[in-house]
């Protein structure tokens, strides 16, 4: 009998928090990882490293030899909103458009639990229009909720630094839907090389929600604070960090982003898709500690 010849993922966003741990974990299992980065190169192994980036031309060939990708880059640096949608919303698009042309027969893309609708948050809207295109596609579309655990990064890092704040800002009614993050890689590998994923919506999330004052108190035990919490009327903050912006203020945190902790989703979508694939997401605080236990 013939040797099966094994699957070559592909990872975007490859050098962040979820692509680089995904590519990782992948490679522990054996597959062919293809990891994409704004440059060409080699990674830190010493592996070699495709350049794709959001908004720029694709180059030719650039999917050769990929059988499933995992869409994980986003950018985050551009403040403007239009030149955002162009770079990532529309830069998406042609990346899912291209892979399909060039014969890739699975593509996951890491959305967010933003991205719901009636959102009124610019980054939930733009993941929202990309996901469409995805599911346009038959592809798999995950909603990961409030990634925590392995080294801090995205939302985590930023809330572990407000954490260390002589006070604590929290905001009364808001309640987020969290992920460990070996939990949520684990899913994205099942989903790039598994044979039964169909084409859906699922969260990536456990489905307990936590008050975001719970959260914070966590956070700040881990990272040893003793500073205590305060209830932030999140109406006038989300003013003030809005004008803050418009001249040009750095910031730990931005409006649209708190508009995301104070408006978030209301339910973990796809479980029934999830609990057939055998994903589960473990309860929070479980693996918080162990992330700044070394820093």
């Amino acid at each position: 009998m013939a040797r099966q010849k094994r699957t070559t993922v592909g990872v975007t966003g490859a050098g962040g928090y979820l692509g680089g741990a995904v590519s990782s974990l992948l490679r522990e299992k054996g597959y062919d990882v293809v990891e994409y980065r704004r440059s060409a190169g080699e990674d830190e192994m010493g592996l070699p490293v495709r350049k794709l980036e959001l908004g720029a031309p694709i180059e030719p060939h650039v999917f050769d030899g990929v059988r499933s990708l995992v869409l994980a880059a986003w950018d985050l640096t551009e403040t403007n909103s239009a030149k955002s949608w162009e770079r990532n919303v529309e830069g998406s698009k042609r990346i899912v458009a291209a892979a399909r042309a060039a014969g890739v027969s699975r593509i996951v893309f890491v959305s967010s639990m933003s991205a719901y609708y009636g959102t009124h948050q610019n980054y939930g809207l733009m993941k929202l229009a990309v996901e469409r295109a995805v599911l346009e596609a038959d592809q798999i579309v995950v909603r990961p909720g409030l990634v925590y655990g392995g080294t801090p990064g995205g939302m985590t890092l930023t809330l572990s630094r407000l954490a260390q704040l002589p006070v604590i800002p929290v905001f009364r009614g808001a309640n987020l839907f969290t992920a460990h993050v070996d939990d949520v890689v684990g899913a994205l590998a099942t989903l790039a090389v598994g044979r039964d994923a169909a084409s859906g919506v699922v969260g990536l999330a456990n489905a307990a929600p936590v008050p975001f004052k719970a959260i914070m108190r966590a956070v700040g035990d881990a990272v040893g604070s003793s500073a205590r919490t305060m209830d932030i009327p999140w109406r006038p903050l989300l003013l003030l960090l809005q004008t803050l912006e418009k001249v040009g203020v750095p910031l730990p945190v931005r409006s649209d982003s708190l508009l995301g902790l104070v408006r978030p989703a209301r339910e973990v979508p796809g479980q029934d898709l999830a609990a057939s694939l055998g994903l589960a997401f473990r309860p929070f605080p479980d693996g918080l500690e162990e992330s700044f236990e070394s820093k």
